[in-house]
């Protein structure tokens, strides 16, 4: 799932989803990108580390690049990859800057892929995608190269295009991980969706790494799509049989639980996620707890459970002059509740705490188009909470400024959350026609998107549309604080 609120998405593909991983195994090294390295042994680790990212053992590969990059400290594509391990945006941003001072040094193969990660941080899907298709130009046989541009083909939604280019990826190395990883997750998430197609890949990934956490966790999300949920249940339980660390399977098990309605063991598996979190990982576990209450209906407990988590940040190893992240994902949350909640003062605290801390993600990162889109957003959350407040002036004023402020950037998608607030604003002045039209230009994949489709179809008569997708809501059973605002809300129109 893409993160939400949105801020250039590429970028955050490899700072704050370090799991997704960006190369495979067994490469061929004739005709895939080389590596540029004069130690032999610097090359044996990052290999290793490598391997590791293609798994989804971020914390593990971060070690090794590290290890690599001591035996060699002008190894460019190993600071590329430790910054898509990074954990904090300062880490990405002194990672980032090493990989592009040392890259006149690399192989053109290298160079593409940190002026990519540069494109990236300039939220430019333009360029970035030139990068990738020259990429794959230049490595037509290279698994990885065609990987990577298939990434840029999915950025730039032409879905169907980057499944054929996944698929001739595994064609060339059938043990490329990203490439299994990638299709399954395709086909559970981007539209047109196919779980058949789906638990296909992802068994395939696990016949190939039964050892591996993340093939395990992978095919439970299938099963968890499919409302399988005790199957999916299993399948996290046999990752923590791989990988008794794994932060991850403790935190995919809590979803299970919790929409399973085992509440209580839902947030023991997110405090165990916590005690085994490295970074900002700690901090999503702790958010993914403080769910459990929105879902069980106990909005106030939740908000209360928010309010806690707040103040125990610095228990948790988070310094809020250092760590931005979880402050500014925690406030998010916090101010989402608190919108929904009507308990507007407190929405605003949280608003000005996420400002605070977005603000200073984006001096770190420091690129224009990241501060650009981070203001955008913060536009659009003020105008959240106008339109929660009934101005909906306000409220589309706010769309306007958040408009303005992507003015420069080179990304035909840039407008998509802005479009989901207008449709948003609609919807509440009952210009269901309008709403709709507004709403198809935003991200169709977004679960709060499909249920304001859904609105706007059934207050049109469209009722058979609108029930396909209040089902498809309400039995997503994806964790996102958006989703659990709106889970019960979408069950409650089902016929």
């Amino acid at each position: 799932m893409r993160p939400s609120p949105a801020v250039p998405v590429i970028l955050l593909a490899c700072l704050l989803t370090a799991s997704i991983p960006g190369c495979g195994a067994a490469d061929n090294e004739d005709s895939d990108i080389p590596i540029t390295t004069t130690s032999t042994d610097a090359r044996a680790l990052f290999l290793k580390g490598r391997q590791a990212y293609d798994v989804g053992r971020s914390d593990d590969a971060g070690a090794l690049f590290d290890k690599a990059i001591a035996a060699d400290s002008a190894f460019a594509v190993a600071y590329y990859y430790r910054a898509r391990t990074a954990t904090s945006s300062a880490e990405w941003r002194r990672y980032t800057d090493l990989a592009q001072s040392y890259a006149s040094g690399a192989s053109d193969g290298e160079q593409l892929l940190i002026g990519m990660l540069k494109a990236g941080a300039q939220n430019d899907l333009q360029e970035y995608t030139t990068l990738a298709r020259r990429l794959k130009n230049r490595f037509p046989k290279g698994p990885r190269a065609l990987f990577e541009y298939a990434t840029a083909l999915a950025e730039n939604r032409n879905t169907y295009e980057e499944r054929a280019m996944l698929e001739q990826a595994i064609e060339l190395n059938g043990l490329f991980a990203p490439a299994l990883r990638s299709l399954a997750t395709s086909y559970l998430f981007e539209e047109p969706r196919n779980l058949h197609e789906a638990e296909r890949f992802a068994e395939l990934y696990v016949h190939r790494y039964p050892e591996e956490a993340d093939s395990h966790i992978l095919l439970g999300d299938v099963y968890r799509a499919d409302l399988r949920l005790e199957l999916a249940r299993g399948e996290y339980t046999r990752a923590m049989t791989v990988d008794k660390e794994s932060f991850l399977a403790y935190v995919k098990r809590g979803h299970a639980l919790t929409f399973i309605g085992l509440y209580d063991d839902a947030r023991r598996d997110f405090a165990r996620a916590t005690d085994l979190g490295i970074g900002p990982a700690k901090s999503r576990a702790a958010n993914f707890r403080t769910f459990t209450w929105l879902y069980e209906g106990r909005n106030d407990d939740a908000v209360r459970a928010n309010a806690s988590l707040l103040s125990s940040l610095p228990l948790l190893g988070y310094d809020e002059n250092v760590d931005f992240l979880p402050y500014r994902n925690t406030a998010y949350n916090r101010f989402l509740m608190c919108v929904e909640s009507r308990k507007f003062g407190d929405a605003e605290d949280a608003l000005a705490m996420y400002r605070r801390f977005a603000r200073a993600i984006a001096q770190q990162i420091n690129t224009p188009s990241f501060t650009q889109t981070t203001e955008s957003e913060i536009a659009l959350l003020e105008g959240r909470l106008a339109l929660q407040r009934g101005d909906f002036i306000a409220a589309m004023g706010h769309t306007d400024r958040s408009i303005d402020f992507l003015r420069d950037i080179r990304n035909a998608r840039k407008k998509e959350n802005t479009e989901l607030l207008i449709g948003r604003i609609l919807l509440a002045q009952e210009d269901f026609a309008l709403a709709l039209e507004h709403l198809d230009e935003s991200n169709p994949d977004l679960i709060e998107v499909k249920y304001c489709r859904a609105l706007a179809l059934d207050a049109l008569g469209r009722t058979a549309e609108a029930q396909q997708l209040f089902r498809e809501v309400g039995n997503w059973d994806f964790n996102t604080i958006e989703y659990a605002l709106i889970r019960d809300k979408a069950l409650e129109r089902i016929d």
